[in-house]
């Protein structure tokens, strides 16, 4: 069992915690908000635990109203996600991130906002770090 105290990070929370202050970006969030370029990370159902290790898979999309300026992001956005292997966020320590599906533009219902979607798979450890 997992230590009295110890849990997993809410990776949703670490993730936002760790995208926001990326250089230029409007916000990060789970719920979409008109501030662009925005980030909207959604963890799904997936993945598992050992007591020890938590993989997890989630979304991250990013929202612009600039097709071009929003393209770009994606690429900040990316290389920030791959920076976060190996690291510690809020005390958590993050051992591996891997790319399952890398971005690409998705239509969206509103045809003045542009939105890209990749799938990263991330691991963490257990940990009584807030985050």
């Amino acid at each position: 069992m997992t230590p009295a105290g110890q849990h997993f990070a809410n990776l949703r929370t670490l993730l936002v915690a760790y995208l926001s202050p990326l250089p230029g970006i409007g916000a990060a969030g789970t719920k979409l908000e008109l501030i662009f370029p925005f980030v909207l990370v959604t963890v799904i159902p997936s993945g598992g635990d050992d007591y020890i290790w938590s993989r997890q898979v989630c979304d991250v999309e990013v929202f612009h109203s600039d097709y071009a300026a929003g393209a770009e992001f994606t690429r900040v956005v990316h290389d920030h996600m791959m920076r976060l292997r190996h690291s510690y966020v809020g005390g958590v320590p993050i051992s591996h991130v891997k790319t399952i599906n890398g971005f690409g533009d998705l239509d969206y219902e509103d045809p003045t906002l542009h939105r890209w979607i990749a799938e990263y798979e991330i691991e963490s450890a257990v940990n009584s770090a807030p985050l």
